[in-house]
């Protein structure tokens, strides 16, 4: 055991959570249950009010059985030392890699730092960024975090014929808007998670923990915008825009009645995705224009079997593992839901 940290105890129910990313939510919990995974629930102190608490993804694998995934967690509810907080987080993996063949870790910062960069663990997914658009303060702060260009446009499209329109997600497994954001996906060759699971969160989660965000040009749908809600937080899920949609800012009409709604529902921020300014600067230039702030994200540790005696020859010789690609994330590594379904 690492000496200075705290004991994990495994609990059949979530706690009231403090602020979280998308994949530390019960709601997230839930959507990957219902496409066959299990979840395991480790708490620091008492079950209902812990001091940290972690959401643990459970699959079974083909080669070496039962694998575990700890994406964006722990989740730290009351402050503690760092040095406790990074003992603790290994003895939690070290639990972890007592039930299960292997062990993915990709943990958020612990006081700027990544809390397995000194550790025993082989590098598979070196660190990444996302951003995070904060609703705190008044809508006029929210609109003077705005970058200049960004916010013109967004008013020059307030000012135009687009219409806007907004509500839960439908109950419809051919959805214009994950229609059409597929073909977007398949045309543009980026990875994200497949309509399956947007049915299963709203399914299991209630269609209030989606809101979608449409515009029309006369009476033509030419963009749309999909926020997941989870807690007092929301992620930026399905993204899509026509030509003429992207003619009139649309995506950033549609951003900015999102953040204006999700700052009137009490949520804290809007998880917009990865930054990444080398692949897609364009992308990234948009999320920061809305006045979101770029958040450094740990990379991706793997325990398994050799994993260790890779890891040490790694460094070595130098080297740096398997896998050192900035804009992967570990739901690339280890998908949330099983091959067939």
């Amino acid at each position: 055991m690492v000496n200075g940290g705290m004991d994990w105890i495994e609990t059949p129910h979530p706690p009231d959570m403090a602020p979280a990313p998308m994949q530390q939510h019960s709601a997230y919990g839930r959507t990957c249950e219902a496409l066959g995974s299990q979840i395991r629930h480790f708490v620091i102190g008492p079950p209902m009010h812990p001091m940290a608490h972690a959401q643990v993804l459970v699959r079974r694998t083909p080669f070496l059985g039962h694998a575990a995934m700890l994406a964006r967690g722990p989740v730290w509810c009351d402050p503690l030392d760092p040095n406790v907080a990074r003992a603790s987080l290994q003895r939690l993996w070290q639990q972890l890699s007592e039930d299960h063949r292997m062990v993915l870790v990709t943990p958020d910062l612990i006081d700027g730092l990544d809390p397995m960069t000194s550790g025993p663990l082989l590098l598979m997914v070196s660190a990444g960024t996302t951003a995070r658009l904060s609703l705190n303060g008044s809508a006029e702060d929210r609109i003077a975090r705005m970058h200049g260009k960004w916010r013109n446009r967004w008013r020059r499209a307030e000012d135009g014929p687009l219409k806007v329109s907004q509500g839960p997600l439908p109950d419809d497994q051919s959805h214009w808007l994950l229609q059409n954001e597929a073909r977007q996906a398949r045309r543009r060759r980026y990875r994200r998670l497949p309509p399956i699971f947007t049915q299963a969160w709203r399914r299991v989660n209630g269609p209030q923990s989606t809101r979608l965000f449409a515009v029309s040009l006369k009476g033509s749908k030419v963009a749309g915008m999909l926020l997941l809600i989870h807690g007092d937080t929301a992620s930026y899920h399905v993204g899509w825009s026509d030509d003429v949609g992207r003619q009139h800012h649309a995506h950033t009409l549609l951003l900015a009645r999102a953040m204006a709604w999700a700052a009137e529902a009490g949520l804290q921020w809007i998880d917009l995705g990865t930054l990444d300014t080398a692949t897609t600067p364009g992308l990234a230039r948009f999320k920061l224009g809305s006045g979101a702030v770029p958040v450094s994200l740990g990379s991706t540790w793997l325990d398994a079997p050799g994993a260790q005696s890779v890891a040490r020859l790694a460094k070595l010789t130098g080297g740096t593992g398997p896998s050192a690609a900035p804009t992967a994330t570990a739901q690339q590594v280890f998908h949330p839901i099983k091959a067939g379904r």
